[in-house]
């Protein structure tokens, strides 16, 4: 996906492809967060509730990271 927004060809494109980019970021966070707060925190009690988007895409991204891509 960053490779298809850096090799864009025109502004529509960069903008076509910056939009689909953040749309799957900001729709994971939410998924992520809901999967966390609704299924991992009743059943895991050392794990505390995500309390915003924020706290969620910045989960994300931590997971990014220590997966590796």
């Amino acid at each position: 996906m960053f490779k298809d927004l850096v090799n864009a060809k025109s502004a529509t494109e960069f903008i076509y492809t910056l939009t689909i980019l953040v749309l799957i970021i900001v729709i994971s966070a939410f998924v992520l967060l809901f999967l966390w707060n609704r299924v991992l925190v009743p059943h895991i009690t050392v794990l505390k509730p995500l309390s915003s988007l924020f706290e969620a895409l910045l989960m994300s991204i931590a997971i990014a990271v220590i997966r590796g891509s």
